[in-house]
């Protein structure tokens, strides 16, 4: 049974790892001139090929409005495009242009100082990491389905 003591618990370790990543991604963002949430954005469209407007709303949990502005900045900023869907002529895709993918890979280079703190770190520690925060979102994906 879950206990308040670990949901208080959960809560401030999900807490303090979104506060540490937000710090490491303004780092590596703030002499590009993007917000985290941009810079997010950018980095999950590269790293999908290409996402609906729809797609970005849902998975930053914002409207599709907020979204659609934010994509329409960094198109005018040269760092998406859109192109119409080849299987379905009313939806727009959204990708990273070459520019947009310049300035990713500034950014990577940027946070290598961080990467460098974790150099000590073995790699499986480091797999567990991941796989452990990938399986504490499915489970808490299960909580708030119910």
């Amino acid at each position: 049974m879950i206990t308040e003591n670990y949901l208080s618990c959960l809560c401030k370790s999900y807490y303090d790892l979104k506060y540490s990543l937000f710090k490491v991604i303004e780092h590596m963002c703030k002499e590009e001139g993007l917000t985290v949430l941009q810079t997010m954005m950018l980095f999950l469209i590269r790293s999908e090929g290409s996402l609906s407007v729809g797609d970005l709303s849902n998975y930053f949990n914002i409207t599709h409005s907020n979204a659609s502005t934010l994509c329409k900045k960094l198109e005018r900023d040269g760092l998406l495009c859109r192109t119409r869907s080849k299987k379905d002529e009313r939806s727009v895709l959204i990708s990273v242009t070459d520019h947009g993918c310049e300035m990713i890979d500034r950014m990577l280079e940027r946070g290598k100082g961080f990467a460098a703190a974790l150099d000590d770190v073995p790699q499986n520690k480091l797999d567990a990491i991941v796989q452990t925060i990938d399986e504490a979102t499915e489970m808490l994906k299960k909580m708030s389905s119910d």
